[in-house]
């Protein structure tokens, strides 16, 4: 059986390592590749995957598939061998947005949940090149803007808090919303069976996770900007989460400051 380590939730800074192939296969794009120690984490749960580099080759896709990360590259099989020792590049500037705007969409929809009596998300999606997050949700009642701006509150107070955000496990959801209680979340986009990981923010949250985040709430300036939807009515809380290098506004837009 091919053993592969991922490295991505151990030690999620690193972005540059020298390992080995340990198998190759074709590929819809010429090749594909699973690394011994692998730090290219595929998309999933909401959040792109990984960019980078291979041997200076393009990382055009990746993949979970038979218990193993596969990268994709435009190249022959000749060029990447069972055994052969390679460099692995990543962009380390996208990791890191895709890691903070990660941990900013768990926080934004844990203030809306608290703000809202029903807070249903349908959509919680980073753009593959991380500049921005999608999230998109169901309420109680009709959303006003300032029910968008007194969440961006919370969730701005919850930033300058800088709370600690660490991954932990649970035998199953019913063993975490036994051991979390109110702070466990779940969507019902997701049915799970079995062990689960978690992503905590302390004292606040606690949601089944597979993505990458930072390690506090404090995850620079940011800006949330109403999204308006086509299809959407009066009870959809639609918003766009966006980085900023500097603080726009301070207690929620059109609020105040």
């Amino acid at each position: 059986m091919t053993k592969q380590q991922n490295l991505f939730y151990s030690n999620p800074d690193l972005t540059a390592t020298t390992t080995k192939i340990v198998a190759v296969r074709p590929h819809f794009f010429g090749v594909a590749i699973a690394l011994e120690h692998n730090i290219v984490r595929a998309s999933g749960g909401g959040e792109p995957r990984d960019l980078g580099t291979v041997d200076g080759m393009k990382i055009l896709h990746a993949e979970k598939q038979d218990g193993l990360t596969w990268t994709a590259h435009d190249a022959d099989a000749d060029r990447f061998a069972v055994g052969k020792t390679v460099d692995v590049v990543l962009d380390a500037e996208h990791r890191e947005h895709r890691r903070r705007l990660h941990t900013a969409t768990h926080l934004l929809i844990r203030c809306a949940y608290n703000h809202f009596s029903e807070f249903n998300v349908a959509v919680a999606d980073i753009e593959d090149d991380a500049s921005s997050a999608l999230i998109v949700a169901r309420t109680d009642r009709p959303v006003r803007s300032e029910d968008i701006s007194l969440v961006d509150r919370r969730m701005r107070s919850e930033v300058l808090n800088g709370r600690s955000v660490h991954a932990a496990k649970a035998k199953s959801v019913e063993h975490a919303e036994s051991e979390y209680g109110a702070l466990f979340r779940v969507s019902n986009r997701h049915a799970f069976r079995g062990r689960i990981r978690l992503i905590c923010i302390n004292g606040l949250d606690a949601n089944p996770c597979s993505g990458l985040h930072h390690p506090t709430t404090d995850i620079g300036p940011y800006k949330v900007v109403p999204e308006h939807l086509p299809e959407a009515d009066p009870y959809t809380f639609a918003v766009r989460l966006k980085p900023t290098g500097a603080w726009m506004y301070w207690f929620g837009e059109g609020v105040g400051t």
